[in-house]
């Protein structure tokens, strides 16, 4: 990338960048390249303006997002790096090859230390000793370094030695010039630096479009300042699909999403966006996360309204209250009743005890009105779903999850807000007012005057000690939620586990490290991750968190229940589509609703 100031940047697709910029922008520069001041004592200057000799303090102070997973690691040792280095430095083709004094850069070494780059080769070498890769990466980075410096190097690539594969059509060089071998080229002449770089270069009679090299009658086109490819399909606005034809002429269609909504251009695909949905979670002993995503902590051991329609004929109509046990003593305060009204109906869920419609006992599942609420167990909690996209999730302990289809959008209240896509203005009032706490937020959703706490004293809920802390951020407690390469990763890019960390941080250290507390922490994101659609890895094992299992059944990481039910007794089409961890009843066996049981023992 070359700009008009003299800023030049170049990556190559793997582990190397470079930045080049004129003296003009000495002692302007800040980040981890440094200031540029003439200075070398203070290069490692952090955002703060604080001179470290720490590089991960100065990493750490340059970072500019938090992914879950990433960590400052840059004293990396390599166990073997002694013998890697024993290795190397006899090896004929290796990374012996960039300080060789007879070797292809020996006129290179008088302006380029090769030392340094000799030494970064062997260490990923170290760190990847299976294959060459890395020591060719090493061996190209010091070709670059040279080239880039004006200085001639001699071809050291072989047919058997860190070979580059170039498309057909053309052929290796250790030193080209191929930006004047564009087809882009013949519309806008680019000015080409002097310097070269090895590289594929077409073959003669043969010219670059794009990642290959084609005849020039087979250029492609050029439109609003970039090339694209003959018959390749672009989008130059949200509205507009748009394909190259040969002659470098465009040819352009208007499109358009359903309901008015914007499409964007996915892996070179237009994709209208998906039906968003809306969920709401309150999970553990004090955390909450509202439809528009503002995570908030209320201690209050009341009975709440979760959600509710407030105004809009335009939508069915219903109401979720959660009531949370009162809290002893660091005790965790979980949540021991859910209750739902829709379709006339008032279904109440309430922990350790069958459920009811209007205030009668029923066993689930329960099938209501022609299908128009079904209620299942799914795993190791509860499924409520209706005709109209409400979909409710209970695990019978301290965690519920609301979602709702978007046309819901600005007609909801209570504490997971009116789902109007405003973080600002989710701790309304019932008066539509903004609340001045969260504590007052909390209270004025609060469904009954019976007594109970509006917060947590520090007797009830004392601070966590740093120590406490520290444990259950290992691995083998909360930890597991944010573990590099762990079970739970691939979740990370869906659903952000900060809630669920924090969540199981609060309420480990509340209950002195409770296992059965911890569990259900990790448990309920691991559900989350399922019902989102994500495959999880196993995170149960014998000595952490293992799951007793009811006779006839076992501990399965995927199974649905209610799509394994007694014949008759659901419609398997209206069983969730996704899996969950929970226990699966054994071959000859099936679901009653309660207990697995031979298929001949299936009740009415």
């Amino acid at each position: 990338v070359e700009t008009d100031f003299g800023l030049t940047v170049t990556y190559d697709w793997q582990s190397q960048v470079t930045v080049t910029v004129p003296n003009t922008y000495a002692n302007t520069l800040c980040g981890l390249c440094g200031n540029y001041n003439g200075k070398s004592e203070d290069e490692m200057m952090t955002k703060g303006g604080q001179v470290t000799h720490n590089p991960d303090t100065l990493g750490h102070s340059w970072k500019v997002t938090d992914t879950p997973g990433c960590k400052e690691m840059s004293q990396v040792k390599c166990p073997t790096i002694t013998s890697a280095l024993q290795h190397q430095e006899i090896s004929k083709r290796g990374c012996k090859i960039i300080s060789d004094v007879g070797g292809p850069f020996r006129a290179c070494h008088a302006y380029v230390d090769p030392v340094k780059h000799f030494q970064s080769c062997v260490h990923d070498f170290c760190l990847a000793p299976e294959g060459e890769d890395a020591i060719c990466r090493g061996i190209a980075s010091y070709t670059s370094a040279c080239q880039a410096a004006g200085i001639t190097v001699e071809t050291w690539r072989t047919d058997d030695f860190c070979s580059v594969p170039c498309p057909a059509n053309s052929h290796y060089e250790i030193c080209s010039q191929v930006c004047s071998q564009t087809c882009s080229s013949i519309y806008t002449p680019m000015e080409c630096s002097e310097r070269c770089r090895e590289g594929c270069v077409c073959n003669d009679g043969f010219i670059r479009s794009g990642d290959e090299c084609v005849p020039m009658s087979q250029c492609g086109c050029l439109q609003q300042g970039f090339y694209y490819k003959v018959e390749e399909t672009f989008y130059p606005t949200k509205v507009e699909k748009c394909q190259c034809k040969a002659g470098g002429t465009v040819e352009c269609q208007n499109i358009s999403c359903p309901g008015g909504t914007e499409g964007k251009e996915i892996d070179g695909v237009f994709q209208c966006p998906p039906p968003t949905l809306g969920t709401c979670v309150a999970t553990g002993d004090r955390s909450y996360m509202s439809f528009d995503g503002t995570a908030f902590n209320i201690s209050g051991t009341c009975s709440y309204i979760l959600t509710e329609t407030c105004g809009g004929d335009s939508v069915k109509p219903f109401v979720v209250k959660i009531e949370k046990n009162p809290r002893q003593k660091k005790k965790v305060s979980g949540i021991q009743a859910l209750a739902v009204e829709v379709h006339g109906f008032t279904l109440t869920l309430r922990r350790g005890k069958r459920g009811t419609v209007n205030s009668i006992s029923h066993h689930l599942p329960a099938i209501l009105s022609d299908g128009k609420v079904q209620v299942y167990q799914h795993g190791m909690g509860v499924l409520l779903q209706t005709d109209f996209g409400l979909l409710i999730r209970y695990d019978l302990f301290n965690h519920v999850t609301v979602t709702v289809p978007q046309s819901y959008q600005g007609h909801l209240c209570g504490l997971c807000g009116n789902y109007n896509g405003q973080v600002k203005d989710d701790f309304l009032l019932p008066s539509g007012h903004q609340a001045q706490s969260v504590t007052v937020f909390g209270s004025a959703w609060k469904t009954s005057d019976a007594p109970c706490s509006d917060a947590c004293s520090e007797d009830d809920c004392p601070p966590c000690t740093e120590k406490k802390m520290k444990v259950l951020q290992n691995p083998n407690y909360c930890g597991i939620l944010m573990l590099p390469k762990g079970p739970f990763e691939s979740c990370y890019h869906l659903i952000d586990p900060s809630l669920y960390f924090q969540a199981c941080l609060h309420d480990g250290c509340l209950s002195q490290g409770d296992t059965f507390i911890l569990c259900q922490s990790i448990q309920s994101y691991a559900v989350a991750c399922q019902d989102a659609g994500v495959t999880i890895e196993a995170w149960r094992r014998p000595s952490f968190c293992s799951l007793n299992c009811p006779a006839n059944s076992r501990y399965s990481l995927c199974t649905n229940s209610c799509a394994n039910s007694c014949a008759g007794l659901v419609d398997a089409s209206s069983c969730p589509k996704r899996c969950v961890e929970g226990c699966s009843c054994n071959k000859g066996f099936v679901f009653d609703g309660r207990h697995c049981v031979p298929q001949d023992k299936c009740g009415c």
